[in-house]
């Protein structure tokens, strides 16, 4: 942007590149060079985005027929066009050097390194991907320079300057970030129209270049590319304002950059600039916010200027609403194109009285008769306006928010008078200004997803907890504290449990590919189905030797009766659950029934589920010792593949640990609940001093082993194949543990696996093994929720549950 003379704004004390850019009238790069520097979200996106379509490019090397026939399009273009395909190509190269060169003649240095950085990594990327999809390293001269023996998967100089392009460009103005774009996309289509690399190894290339330039701006962050005074003063000259005093102000909210200032009358002025870092920031922000939580309403698609735009709409509505808010004075944007939100009037923090906690209530009310949903309510954004209290900020408002908006508004204004007067002041202050059942229907809101970052923030600083703020006001109203409502569309767990089944699901498709399925129905035709019926009878035994573990890890004495009817609640359980996890669960809801304490319930669930545990691990020792048996299965991992997984392992639970000792809200979180449940733990361990308890705890795992590998083997007799009880067990208990470590609800697709390579490893075709696995399967996994459905009822209705 060009300085104009004649603004409201001297140029003595600014920095000298100011200076100088508005002499020359011309700007190449967007921020001085000591600007301080950022990592923006949208890298994260584009480095995690290119890495998984450079994955999808290698593996789908070689090229297919659609790309074959795309290949000939290409080369059945007339040869006269040939020096412009190749000027195209070279041209990316071209101006990556000269990007590089100007960066050094403005002693750049920094931006000089991160391009440079950026060449050998989108090398070393191009390189690898290269290897992985041919299966031979390129030669290095040949693909650095791309000579005529480089690599056609990818391109990997096309790699390089994509690399070094997109890395150096966040430096410069937005009309040489424009002719970038351009220049990369010519480049894209000169390679492909020259021969010199595959479509699919040019997309490669470029995925390759915006992963190695990505991995650079997150490592050394680039220009937060806030405008310089200057040029806040030229752009508010543009939209008409006159200001004077203009000063960063100190209070900052991530990708807006506030200026305070003043206008003709001395009235105070609020800048806020809508840049580049804007943009992104508020598009990642929303995007999460879509993704992950429900309810989310906030338009994804808002532009720089429809971002200022729309705050300045929502700031005139609520005044319009009576709400205590800023004036807008424009919004508009600039030649450089920022957006820019003018806003007039002083705003002060909130006080500590009573009368300023009924006053925030009644400005939220004001808000939601007028169907306005704030969306980011926090001690920053409740003050005072011209004496009132009022609200401010409305970046993140909507318009006609849904119920649990609505209530998220209230969660959060509670949540901020509870740092602002304390707990007890904010409770009754709802209280008076809602009433209790509207307090009480609020309880369930009271959770972090409702809550903004910088409520968050404020809350740790303050040392408010939310969950014990939601459990206090529930008993001073006198209700038993509710459930926080589900505002994620899907948990952590969730997402590693969808991953960890499409990884299942890959391994089972996997493993079927080699299958004859004329084979596997002619095997199961020929199946014995005498042998199948007792297969399936002696599947269903177990549930009685696992009852016999569970009372043996209770210490008080329970009826046999209900818990074995527990059992088969836990088949259903199984269903949503990796196994252990539903039956620790359903065992520790069943003790505390039975009159248990909390601690000792959870202990004696647990150690039901790790003796079982620990038996299956000391029987696998001792018939991989003692017997002929052995874990032969033909699982393809590469050369040293155990070896790194283990180092893998060992490193998890050394960074485990190193994060309990270090961390130290962590580590007393830990020491306070252990000195607090351990007298009931040591109760439910004392209980194991009886050879009765103890019997029943480690013979009732053992017959449970034995039982589960008899059924195996049943099916195994049924295709005419005779497999040891200790190869069946071995089989089993590898099995079983592996779906331990790899926490897959009711391990399906491990299961089905493992067992699969066991029986084949024992002497089974593949196409009896997967059938004697699918019968065990059905028999012991996906029939018993049939029943256990109706056994977990029974409980409930009698109260065991």
């Amino acid at each position: 942007m060009i300085v104009r003379p004649g603004i409201a704004l001297g140029l003595a004390g600014l920095e000298p590149w100011t200076i100088q850019s508005a002499r020359r009238g011309v700007k190449l790069f967007a921020a001085p060079a000591d600007q301080p520097r950022a990592r923006r979200g949208t890298d994260v996106v584009l480095l995690a985005a290119a890495l998984l379509g450079l994955g999808a490019a290698v593996v789908a090397y070689p090229p297919s027929a659609f790309e074959r026939a795309l290949q000939r399009f290409l080369s059945s273009i007339p040869s006269l066009f040939d020096p412009v395909w190749g000027f195209l190509s070279d041209l990316p190269w071209f101006w990556a050097i000269l990007l590089v060169l100007v960066a050094l003649a403005y002693r750049r240095l920094f931006v000089v390194g991160q391009a440079l950085a950026a060449l050998v990594l989108g090398a070393l990327v191009g390189l690898v991907a290269s290897r992985l999809a041919i299966g031979d390293w390129p030669h290095l001269s040949d693909a650095v320079f791309g000579t005529g023996q480089a690599p056609r998967f990818p391109s990997v100089r096309l790699g390089e300057a994509t690399a070094v392009m997109l890395t150096v460009a966040p430096h410069f103005v937005r009309p040489v970030r424009a002719l970038d774009r351009w220049i990369l996309v010519l480049g894209v289509l000169g390679t492909a129209a020259a021969g010199s690399a595959t479509p699919v190894g040019t997309l490669a290339a470029v995925l390759a270049g915006i992963v190695a330039a990505a991995a650079v701006r997150l490592a050394g962050g680039t220009s937060i590319g806030r405008p310089e005074l200057a040029d806040v003063a030229a752009a508010l000259a543009e939209l008409g304002v006159s200001a004077t005093g203009l000063a960063v102000a100190e209070e900052q909210v991530a990708g807006v950059f506030h200026v305070r200032g003043a206008d003709e009358h001395g009235a105070p002025l609020l800048v806020k600039v809508y840049g580049r870092d804007a943009y992104d920031t508020q598009f990642i922000a929303r995007l999460w916010r879509s993704l992950w939580y429900r309810g989310a309403t906030t338009r994804l698609g808002l532009s720089r200027l429809g971002a200022a735009e729309h705050e300045a709409f929502v700031t005139l509505l609520a005044a319009s609403g009576g709400v205590a808010t800023l004036e807008v004075v424009t919004a508009g944007a600039t030649e450089d194109d920022d957006a820019l939100l003018v806003l007039r009037g002083d705003a002060q923090p909130l006080g500590a009285g009573g009368d300023q906690v009924r006053g925030a209530w009644d400005a939220l009310a004001l808000l939601e008769a007028h169907r306005i949903g704030h969306g980011r309510i926090d001690p920053t954004t409740v003050v005072q306006v011209g004496g009132r209290v009022g609200l401010v900020d409305f970046a993140d408002a909507v318009i006609a928010p849904g119920a649990d908006g609505v209530a998220a508004a209230r969660a959060q204004l509670l949540m901020t008078t509870a740092i602002l007067v304390g707990p007890d002041a904010a409770r009754s202050g709802a209280v008076d200004a809602l009433g209790a059942d509207e307090v009480a229907a609020l309880l369930p809101y009271l959770q972090w997803a409702a809550l903004g970052a910088r409520l968050r923030r404020e809350l740790k600083d303050a040392g408010v907890d939310v969950d014990l703020f939601r459990d206090e006001t529930a008993t001073a109203l006198g209700i038993d504290a509710p459930e926080p409502v589900r505002l994620r569309r899907i948990s952590w767990r969730a997402a590693i449990q969808i991953a960890l089944l499409a990884l299942a699901t890959y391994a089972i498709l996997s493993a079927a590919g080699g299958v004859d399925w004329g084979e596997f129905s002619s095997a199961v035709r020929n199946a014995s189905p005498q042998w199948i019926v007792a297969g399936f009878v002696v599947a269903q035994l177990p549930r009685l030797t696992q009852a016999l573990t569970t009372l043996g890890a209770v210490p008080a004495e329970l009826p046999f009766a209900p818990v074995y009817t527990m059992q088969l609640a836990t088949g259903y359980m199984n269903v949503a659950l990796p196994s252990n996890l539903a039956r620790m669960a359903v065992n520790i809801r069943f003790f505390q029934r039975q009159g248990l304490p909390a601690a000792t319930a959870v202990a004696a669930g647990t150690i039901d589920s790790f003796a079982g545990t620990v038996v299956q691990a000391a029987l696998l020792v001792v018939l991989l010792l003692f017997s002929e048996s052995s874990l032969a299965i033909d699982v393809p991992f590469p050369s040293g593949g155990m070896r790194t997984l283990l180092w893998i392992v060992v490193a998890l639970v050394v960074v485990a640990v190193l994060a309990v000792v270090a961390v130290g809200r962590v580590r007393r979180a830990i020491v306070d609940n252990v000195r607090r449940f351990w007298p009931d733990v040591r109760a439910a361990l004392g209980a194991l001093r009886s050879m009765k308890k103890l019997a029943l705890l480690v013979f009732g795992s053992i017959g449970t082993e034995v039982l589960f590998a008899i059924a195996l083997g049943l099916f195994a007799r049924a295709f005419g194949v005779h497999i040891s009880i200790a190869e069946l067990l071995v089989i089993n208990i590898g099995v079983s543990l592996l779906g331990t470590l790899v926490p897959v609800p009711g391990n399906i697709g491990v299961a089905e696996f493992g067992l699969a390579i066991g029986l084949v490893s024992a002497g089974m075709s593949d196409e009896t093994a997967l059938a004697a696995v699918l019968l065990y399967r059905i028999s012991t996994f996906y029939l018993p929720p049939l029943w256990g459905f109706f056994a977990l009822h029974w409980l409930q209705r009698n109260r065991y549950l």
